[in-house]
């Protein structure tokens, strides 16, 4: 029975990523069905639901005060499943958008329970390695289908949209073999409110900020592979896959990675993405792209479940699905702030180069990396 309830809280997991990415690779085919249709409108297929779940993952995290964590479950994943499939019948790019926001709805709902499940059903190491598979199946679940939506798009760009069918299974799963978490008895007594301590926004700030630096390179490096002559768009999805390669590594591996670097997590994790980028700004061919992404991926796949880790840690866990729904938020929208953050600065320094964007976020990820080690090595939590 445990090993079900594993593989039921891992499902969740499965979902968020291809939630809204994972029709990607139709876009091409998607504006060619609507040719009309203006640019802008046809990348809102995947970035309306980033922006959409924001506030419905603070209020799934919210309506955990009155409502069963397994209720509010089922119902965004009806919802998900229904705006994802319902994609596949829109017959103009609005009635798209729509069925997106209901996706957007649907996964803002399930989103903070990827993590807070893990809180309540697991302590301890195992509970660390629950995290470290949550973030690996996410990845996961990412690659498996950009490459079915990919395929099925060759064939008609409506089949991509039947990824969205592996959300019936998870909803089975969830109705058959997930238990509602039990409050022990005088756990966190005198704590039932929504309280948010300073720490919790301290991590969803610096997941803001971490967020704008890896969404860097999804937003821009097939750009900048192919205006540095380093290949096509194949070249591109290439690279791309071993970025989200090294996260599921990253995953899998996090709690041997966890004891090998003890208490310099962070600032390694960090260094790691600084290697990346500096990489990055000195990549003139595919072998160097493919490491430094790689670097990229893999300290983000070890940062952000250590960030979720620390939540579950600090927060009774009673309310641990609000604050989990705060610092998640605030990873997407670093993910929606990204170009935005870096075509201000680009303007700001009178360099819109992309290279000068990967030699600016290498700076500060390396200052940053300097900081943590110092805060760390006085003993102080940051």
């Amino acid at each position: 029975m445990k090993k079900l309830l594993k593989i039921t809280v891992l499902s969740i997991s499965f979902l968020i990523i291809m939630g809204g990415s994972g029709v990607s690779p139709a876009l091409g085919n998607i504006s060619e069905a609507f040719p009309t249709t203006r640019p802008t409108l046809i990348k809102m297929i995947l970035t309306l639901p980033a922006i959409i779940l924001i506030p419905f993952s603070v209020l799934a995290g919210k309506l955990t005060s009155v409502m069963k964590k397994r209720k509010i479950l089922i119902i965004g994943l009806v919802t998900y499943i229904i705006g994802g499939l319902g994609g596949g019948v829109a017959n103009s790019i609005y009635i798209l958008l729509f069925f997106r926001g209901i996706l957007g709805i649907g996964l803002g709902l399930i989103m903070p329970f990827s993590t807070s499940l893990i809180a309540d059903f697991f302590v301890g190491e195992e509970r660390t390695k629950m995290m470290g598979l949550s973030g690996a199946v996410a990845n996961l679940g990412a690659m498996l289908s950009n490459l079915a939506a990919g395929w099925l798009a060759t064939i008609n760009w409506r089949y991509s949209f039947s990824i969205y069918f592996i959300a019936i299974v998870v909803l089975i799963l969830i109705i058959t073999a997930l238990p509602e978490p039990h409050h022990i008895a005088g756990e966190d007594k005198g704590k039932q409110k929504h309280v948010i301590t300073t720490e919790v926004y301290i991590i969803a700030f610096f997941g803001f900020l971490l967020n704008i630096a890896f969404y860097a390179v999804t937003t821009n490096i097939s750009i900048f592979i192919r205006d540095e002559n380093i290949g096509d768009s194949a070249s591109a999805g290439f690279v791309m896959s071993f970025l989200t390669l090294a996260g599921f590594i990253g995953g899998i591996f996090l709690l041997r990675v966890f004891k090998f670097l003890k208490n310099f997590k962070v600032p390694v994790g960090i260094a790691l993405m600084s290697m990346g980028f500096w990489g990055l700004k000195n990549s003139y061919n595919l072998v160097q792209v493919i490491a430094s992404v790689f670097l990229i991926g893999f300290g983000f796949g070890v940062l952000k479940p250590l960030m979720l880790l620390k939540v579950t840690k600090i927060i009774p866990r009673k309310v641990n699905a609000f604050a989990i729904s705060i610092v998640s938020s605030s990873f997407f929208l670093g993910k929606f702030m990204s170009p935005i953050f870096l075509s201000i600065i680009g303007r700001t320094f009178g360099n819109t180069a992309i290279r000068f964007r990967f030699y600016f976020l290498a700076i500060c990820l390396i200052i940053s990396s300097i900081v943590s080690l110092i805060f760390k090595s006085i003993n102080k939590v940051i």
